[in-house]
């Protein structure tokens, strides 16, 4: 003998509208809440700031800072002010003598 089979009922809209509403309940169960998400919201907007105030660290620094060249021209510009600088013109002045009353060459030096 057959086994009896049952007919399901068909789906009528007020069906389908509470399982429609069900899974919306669901859903908003399982959402996170403004009060959840308040601290992740707090950590993006110290992040921001610090990352402003890097920002304007890194600006400082880079406006303050001296390139080679500026660098390489003061120090030339103060080795030429002091002492040793003029004694050591003298002393290449001298050698040039040398060498034109000797009749060598001049050797090339660096300036």
């Amino acid at each position: 003998m057959p086994k009896p089979t049952t007919k399901k009922k068909p789906m009528t809209l007020e069906d389908f509208a509470a399982a429609v509403h069900k899974d919306y309940l669901e859903i908003r169960k399982d959402m996170a809440t403004k009060a959840d998400l308040w601290p992740m919201q707090r950590d993006i907007k110290t992040l921001d700031k610090n990352v402003r105030e890097l920002r304007s660290d890194v600006t400082m620094i880079t406006d303050t800072m001296v390139t080679k060249a500026d660098l390489a021209s003061t120090l030339g510009e103060e080795l030429a002010k002091s002492a040793y600088a003029r004694r050591i013109d003298d002393l290449h002045a001298r050698v040039n003598a040398l060498e034109q009353k000797t009749g060598i060459k001049p050797a090339h030096r660096a300036a």
